[in-house]
């Protein structure tokens, strides 16, 4: 029926046109959608292996893709085989999803880097992939492993703003992924057998609505501000003992998040080297100045992990957070988007700090988003 019906006369009053039907919101008028993507195994080896690139099936509205790994048939006959520092998510020592024209949309960076994403970026109501029931150890002293990640292209599921067209299967998104070397995964590699690395990858989306509903209202058949892009990108900058002015050079884009790893120059995680106090600046504008001790505490209370801040117990001191993305209820993620940090092109924003011990590196994980044309601070609504 049409969205205009006229009422009838009732106890003799003229017949009144009812209001417009109500635009259905593309989350109610779409459905979601999960199918397998791609499923491959390798042996470990002592060498890397490039497996991929994977098309992404072509379906409705791209929301990301679920990986899970499983390393099975280790075996180990002695000293235990046990895992590296940034193991076992490291056996991807790289993965990258790349858009139809063959840009980088998440990566290509580590395993590692993605499960940090995962834990902090604000996409599930518990991100940490260790919480999962696909992470498991079956048994560390043999090697054996398995665990699930996502690499996310929507950016707010209460909307599906981000979600990007997927619907050409002429042009498809791709997956590439690269297995590490043994000797990478494990810091006491297992000297019996490696094991078998399986990778299996699902596709998330929504569908196409039709333009009404069963009862003839109107529907959204696509996202708001369709076209708006997220990118996950990483830079590594090197630091040296005593005063630092690092400058993040991702800019030019509306930032959601950024992920700071501080590491040592044997590229380990190294929170002993982070600098007791941290300040941001945009355009020489402090916006940060505190103390790392009352940054973990933030990040703490506006995740919600099972930390205590106070011993650092449980906690990588070396992980350190900026969300702009927690203005719907405090929680990084489901936001409105009014804290997004803006950045031109000639934007300078820089970390200051003291590194405490060693010369090293930071990486930085900047998350930022492309809008599309018709975008506004409240996209999320």
């Amino acid at each position: 029926m049409s969205p205009l019906t006229t009422i009838g006369k009732q106890n003799g009053e003229p017949a009144k046109e009812a209001a417009v039907g109500r635009l259905i919101p593309f989350t109610k008028a779409a459905l979601e959608h999960i199918e397998p993507a791609f499923d491959e195994t390798v042996t470990m080896t002592a060498a890397t292996q490039v497996i991929g690139p994977f098309d992404v099936p072509a379906y409705g509205f791209l929301r990301g893709l679920y990986i899970k790994v499983i390393a099975s048939g280790s075996n180990d006959a002695g000293p235990n085989a046990d895992f590296a520092a940034d193991g076992p998510w490291n056996v991807i020592q790289e993965v990258s999803l790349r858009d139809v024209n063959g840009g980088p949309l998440v990566g290509p960076f580590t395993g590692y880097d993605l499960f940090l994403i995962d834990k902090w970026g604000g996409y599930d109501f518990l991100g940490d992939p260790t919480l999962s029931p696909a992470y498991t150890i079956a048994d560390e002293t043999e090697g054996n492993f398995s665990f699930m990640l996502y690499l996310p292209v929507e950016i707010i599921a209460r909307s599906a703003y981000g979600a990007l067209p997927n619907m050409n299967a002429a042009a498809t998104y791709k997956v590439s992924i690269t297995i590490n070397a043994s000797a990478t995964v494990y810091a006491t590699v297992p000297d019996t057998t490696l094991p078998d690395i399986r990778v299996i990858g699902h596709v998330s989306c929504w569908t196409k609505p039709s333009e009404t509903d069963p009862a003839g209202n109107p529907a959204q058949t696509a996202p708001p501000f369709v076209g708006t892009t997220q990118y996950w990108s990483k830079t590594t900058l090197t630091t040296a003992v005593g005063n630092n002015t690092l400058r993040l050079p991702r800019v030019g884009n509306f930032i959601r998040n950024l992920v700071l790893v501080t590491r040592d120059n044997t590229n380990a995680r190294d929170g002993a080297n982070v600098p007791t106090d941290l300040r941001f600046l945009l355009d020489s504008h402090e916006i940060r100045n505190e103390s790392e001790v009352l940054r973990r505490h933030i990040m703490a209370m506006a995740y919600g992990y099972a930390i205590d801040v106070v011993t650092a117990a449980d906690w990588d001191e070396a992980i350190h957070v900026y969300p702009f993305c927690h203005d719907f209820d405090y929680k990084p993620g489901g936001e409105l988007g009014d804290l997004y940090l803006p950045t031109a092109q000639s934007s300078r924003l820089e970390i200051v700090g003291v590194w405490l011990n060693d010369a090293g590196t930071l990486d930085v994980l900047t998350n930022d988003i492309t809008p599309a044309p018709a975008y506004v601070r409240s996209a999320g609504r």
